[in-house]
């Protein structure tokens, strides 16, 4: 289904009260973690009370201070200084040195929509979105935000990816929304399947994945028109994923679970961590070593021998 063109609403930057600033926590690294990233060759995680923590090779990290107390549930970077990072209450922060300071560029819980996943093309353009179809678009690294108004359902847009000119959202309700123009247009299609998805991959041969409740998957061969099933072997909620340097497809999920793709996402191997915990997300060092995030913190190196 293609939508209808977005309207677009003016929101400005929300400078109308201080920022309650997150509180220094000594087991930081043993909360829960929603989402990590790799900024250059620093790696930036974020999750509960606003924290947000840094570290130089995946093993020492440290909390940093940010303008919010609340859940954060995204980061990503376009370069080793542009970091930005988002969750409830609607606030977006922005870190110009590679997560070391950071400001709040947006915040509006009166809205009562939790930002779920960030998008960005370069460090002037990109996407925030989240609950209830709430997206946010900025094309002056965050200066301003603009309220998009795609998708009349106002259904959870959870996860966003891009390939070769193509950004698809992986939504609730087996939904994926597509866009050939760098989100100025949308179009809405319905997947076999009345699930959420709560993750999405693009692989390096311009493929895609979109994953989530009760280990369901699809994968798409041509820039996301059609999609096909994927037998995951698991029921476990599937959440975040990346393609190694190798090329093999890493996935995470709740219970531990961790699938492993050797030909580009079409067959997968399940096993799991020993500690069983949930994953929410998963990064690799440009030095190679694997590290996996959710409840209890931080976990890994996760070695080779550990990946099937």
């Amino acid at each position: 289904m293609v939508l209808a063109a977005a309207s677009t609403t003016l929101l400005a930057v929300d400078a109308s009260s201080p920022p309650d600033w997150s509180e220094p926590a000594r087991l930081a690294t043993r909360s829960l973690l929603i989402d990590a990233t790799q900024c250059g060759t620093r790696l930036v995680a974020v999750g509960e009370r606003g924290h947000v923590l840094i570290s130089e090779d995946g093993a020492a990290w440290t909390q940093v201070p940010v303008p919010t107390r609340a859940l954060l549930t995204a980061v990503t970077a376009t370069d080793e200084r542009n970091v930005w990072a988002a969750g409830h209450d609607a606030v977006i922060l922005h870190s110009g040195d590679g997560g070391l300071t950071w400001t709040r560029q947006f915040h509006a819980p009166e809205e009562e929509c939790p930002l779920l996943a960030l998008w960005f093309e370069d460090s002037r353009h990109g996407f925030a979105v989240g609950a209830y179809g709430f997206v946010l678009e900025t094309r002056n690294g965050g200066n301003t935000w603009n309220r998009r108004d795609v998708d009349p359902e106002e259904i959870h847009w959870n996860a966003a990816a891009a390939a070769e000119g193509t950004l698809i959202v992986a939504a609730e309700f087996g939904t994926v929304f597509r866009s050939e123009d760098r989100g100025a247009a949308w179009t809405r299609i319905d997947l076999p399947y009345d699930g959420s998805f709560f993750g999405a991959l693009a692989l390096r041969d311009g493929a895609f994945l979109v994953f989530g409740l009760r280990g369901r998957m699809f994968r798409s061969a041509d820039d996301g028109r059609t999609w096909q099933a994927v037998e995951t072997g698991t029921t476990a909620s599937l959440n975040d994923a990346v393609q190694l340097s190798d090329g093999r497809i890493l996935v995470v999920g709740l219970s531990g679970r961790l699938l492993t793709s050797r030909d580009g996402g079409i067959t997968f191997t399940a096993d799991r961590l020993a500690e069983r915990v949930g994953l929410s997300a998963v990064v690799e060092t440009p030095a190679g070593s694997v590290w996996c995030f959710g409840e209890e913190g931080i976990h890994g190196p996760v070695e080779a021998e550990d990946v099937p």
